[in-house]
């Protein structure tokens, strides 16, 4: 009998836990599915442009090389390597500090 308690109260402390967590996750903003492809390969480059295009002072030579060095990757179908330097020189730039 106390086993039986035991396996009710378990099975509802699971479905609580889960009720909780689908809950909490479909408050929070969409999260946007990233898949190492060549289109994501070409979305990074296009925000990149942009973020280049609107900084106020030229980048710092790390972001340059790493951007093209990204983008070379991609073209050659090596698109894990590419995305991971194109997040990276993205990084660099929205770290730049903004000036008043």
């Amino acid at each position: 009998m106390e086993l039986r308690v035991a396996r009710c109260l378990g099975l509802g402390l699971l479905l609580t836990i889960f009720a909780l967590v689908a809950s909490a996750g479909s408050e929070s903003t969409p999260a946007e599915v990233t898949t190492d492809t060549p289109e994501y390969c070409q979305k990074l480059v296009d925000r990149l442009s942009q973020a280049i295009q609107i900084a106020t002072e030229p980048p710092p030579v790390e972001v340059s090389s790493l951007s093209t060095e990204g983008e070379r990757m991609c073209s050659a179908g090596l698109t894990r390597g590419g995305i991971l330097r194109l997040r990276r020189a993205l990084l660099i730039l929205e770290q730049m500090p903004v000036p008043p």
